[in-house]
């Protein structure tokens, strides 16, 4: 049993992505970048590897928007990492179009949430046998936007009332909700959870969502995910959401246990476990 911590990195062909990857790999991690197409994983990891020679990379590549794609993307995981230890959910995207997917989910809940809970559970039992020194641990990149959202149990797909940011808001307080609801259903000497807000960050989704904003550098939104991460141990207890590094209380509507238990119900149905 190898004493290096693997880390699988959702969305990590560039932006925070690419910077937590690059640092936990720089810090001795075996590190598994994914994207959603092979060529762009394959070119990351060659300039990974030419940054950092000696880095141990791997590449995955599936589509977040379709469940069939998840299932088999988790599938090539569990074949090629007989230990896995971190599962940093950090993809995400911003529409500017409704788009429902072929699973008849709202694409960007699909990608935001839907697609991280089912990894999560693909990949749940692997995460807690390999948690042996450590508990393994399940980070979702939220967003301060989660402040704004609301769980439309009666339409996740948001059919009535879509907008980009409706949609986006609803999908990132559905991240924080499900690391508290995670925290709570798994052992936490085996698996701990996390939500984090990375901060204002200059990548394509900022862009996409939120137009010419002036944000911080990647390598600053990736310190949150890359301390909870690489750690040994984290002394904040599993559930808890961070803002830019801090443990903050998170939204109300985030708090709620009986919200939160019926959103793990209806992901549990739209991910067809």
């Amino acid at each position: 049993m190898s004493d290096r911590r693997v880390v699988l990195i959702t969305g990590s062909t560039d932006g925070i992505g690419r910077a937590t990857a690059r640092a936990l790999a720089a810090a001795g991690a075996k590190v598994i970048l994914h994207g959603r197409s092979k060529p762009k994983v394959d070119a990351a990891i060659a300039k990974l590897m030419e940054e950092l020679p000696g880095a141990e990379l791997e590449g995955v590549s599936f589509d977040l928007g379709s469940q069939v794609a998840v299932r088999k993307g988790a599938e090539q995981i569990l074949a090629r990492v007989p230990e896995l230890h971190v599962l940093v959910n950090n993809a995400g995207i911003f529409a500017d179009e409704r788009t429902v997917t072929s699973d008849g989910v709202e694409l960007t809940f699909a990608v935001n949430h839907i697609a991280p809970f089912l990894l999560t559970e693909l990949l749940a039992a692997r995460l807690e046998a390999s948690a042996t020194r450590a508990p393994s641990r399940v980070i979702n990149v939220s967003s301060i936007a989660h402040t704004r959202g609301r769980i439309h149990l009666d339409d996740l797909s948001l059919a009535s009332g879509w907008t980009g940011y409706a949609a986006y808001a609803q999908s990132k307080l559905a991240n924080v909700m499900h690391a508290i609801e995670l925290a709570g259903r798994r052992d936490p000497q085996k698996l701990v959870a996390y939500s984090l807000h990375p901060g204002v960050i200059g990548t394509k989704l900022l862009r996409a969502g939120f137009g010419p904003v002036q944000g911080g550098t990647v390598e600053t939104g990736a310190k949150t995910s890359i301390r909870l991460a690489g750690g040994e141990a984290v002394d904040d207890p599993s559930g808890t959401y961070f803002s830019e590094g801090t443990p903050t209380q998170p939204a109300a509507a985030a708090r709620d246990a009986a919200a939160r238990s019926a959103l793990w119900d209806a992901s549990v149905r739209l991910a067809k476990l």
